[in-house]
């Protein structure tokens, strides 16, 4: 049973209108490893629509200025052949950008998940410009390549590379492990850092004119320390920013739903996901983690029952219930046939999300007056129509692919038997002076 909030869509009020326009694909999205190609098998998987070829920066470009294009080239190939979409997602920094003058950091990494936890990482300052001019190539070249792809339906950059991890603590002295308050030892303020990114999402947007961004929601968790501000103050600005000013293309993302996160009854106003369920229809997410190596590791919160396909459709509702239309669910999970059900609803509900954020566009374009109402809403056996008599109205059922799957006349209230439908999401649309489409689930 799907748990996320009905009807989002038509309780939504005008403020919703520029929301509503995000042009991005929506659906699950495979995600594999960077520069590990997705087999041929995986991308005609018929419960998902796209796959993110993650790819690292150092991989693409080697050495300043040297481009091998091979790996990306073969996924968008295997992408056409079989009528996918691909998420463009580069990762990490190249390894020569110290050596040819990037200002960088060192700091002891303190994520327990990590590979390198306890060791000493490096950095860059994301607004050294040496960094920043480097970062302007590789997008100039990624873009000459990829801008005009019809399969390139997203590239995640400008959050990612700009406000990500930044340490609370750097290391002063690598050998003495010295510590200093990142903020202090290198001259951190959110409104420059902000501004910085504000001028990169106006670079994207001019580079890739057709092709939505995600931009990574990233949270500071020095930000209040370090100037009073709450930790999603900098996240505030470009997102703020991004929407208003490119409400088509700009899209927020975030890395970590699981089966517990978030808690959807608890989201405070500093949090990056506060930004996230105030920007329904133009969001996006990657799974924390698969459920294969354990469901309890996506499940801290006792998801009942703790198997992998209850803890991954937990997940996945929670992206719903803000509003996503599009998921990164690792390739492991995809694969797994006893999920095969959970992916196939995953991606129908994800299109049905992108189907309704589409239907506010127009219903907010027209009227705000409403035609209809419907109840039980979820529904098992019987949906009624509620309206004021008229001397008919047609109405249309259709599955969450668009497709009419039930189509009849009414001159006043009645009920209509819904028994037969599968679960899913549906919508029901009518015409007569004005438009209306409401979405229901069938239980």
């Amino acid at each position: 049973m799907r748990l996320y909030l009905t009807l989002i869509g038509l309780c939504i009020t005008i403020q919703m209108q520029a929301q509503s326009q995000f042009a991005g694909h929506s659906g699950v999205y495979f995600l594999g490893s960077a520069n590990v190609p997705i087999s041929t098998s995986s991308f005609s998987n018929p419960n998902i629509n796209g796959a993110v070829v993650r790819f690292r920066w150092n991989d693409l470009e080697p050495s300043p200025g040297n481009f091998n294009w091979a790996f990306i080239d073969g996924e968008i190939a295997k992408a056409v052949t079989y009528n996918k979409k691909v998420s463009l997602q580069p990762l990490g920094i190249p390894n020569w950008l110290g050596s040819i003058g990037a200002q960088q950091y060192y700091t002891i990494q303190d994520n327990p998940s990590s590979p390198n936890f306890g060791q000493i990482t490096t950095g860059v300052i994301p607004w050294d410009s040496v960094y920043v001019s480097r970062f302007k190539i590789f997008l100039q070249n990624l873009a000459n390549k990829y801008a005009n792809n019809p399969v390139v339906t997203y590239v995640n950059v400008i959050g990612v590379n700009f406000s990500r991890n930044l340490p609370d603590t750097v290391l002063t002295d690598t050998l003495a492990l010295t510590k200093q308050a990142f903020w202090t030892a290198h001259n951190y303020n959110a409104d420059s850092l902000g501004a910085l990114m504000n001028e990169m999402t106006d670079y994207y947007m001019g580079l890739f004119p057709s092709t939505p961004l995600w931009c990574s929601v990233d949270y500071v968790t020095f930000q209040l320390n370090a100037s009073g501000q709450a930790r999603n103050y900098l996240a505030s600005i470009y997102c703020n920013y991004g929407v208003t000013n490119y409400p088509d293309r700009f899209g927020l993302f975030r890395e970590d739903v699981s089966g517990c996160n978030p808690n959807l009854s608890n989201i405070a106003t500093t949090s990056h996901w506060y930004l996230m369920q105030q920007n329904p229809c133009r969001t996006g997410a990657q799974m924390l983690w698969s459920v294969q190596d354990g469901p309890s590791r996506m499940n801290q919160c006792g998801i009942l029952p703790n198997n992998k396909a209850m803890v991954l459709d937990s997940a996945v509702n929670k992206g719903l219930a803000l509003g996503m239309r599009y998921l990164e669910i690792y390739g492991s999970d995809i694969t797994d046939v006893s999920l095969n059900s959970t992916i196939q609803q995953a991606n129908n509900d994800l299109i049905a999300e992108g189907l309704s954020c589409q239907s506010i566009t127009v219903l907010n374009e027209n009227k705000s007056e409403t035609l209809f109402s419907i109840y039980p809403n979820p529904v098992n056996n019987y949906l009624t129509i509620d309206f004021e008599p008229n001397n008919g109205t047609q109405f249309k059922i259709l599955n969450a692919l668009g497709i009419i799957v039930k189509e009849f006349f009414m001159s006043e209230s009645s009920q209509i038997d819904v028994s037969d439908l599968p679960k899913g999401i549906y919508f029901i649309n009518s015409k007569t002076t004005i438009q209306q489409t409401t979405k229901f689930i069938k239980q």
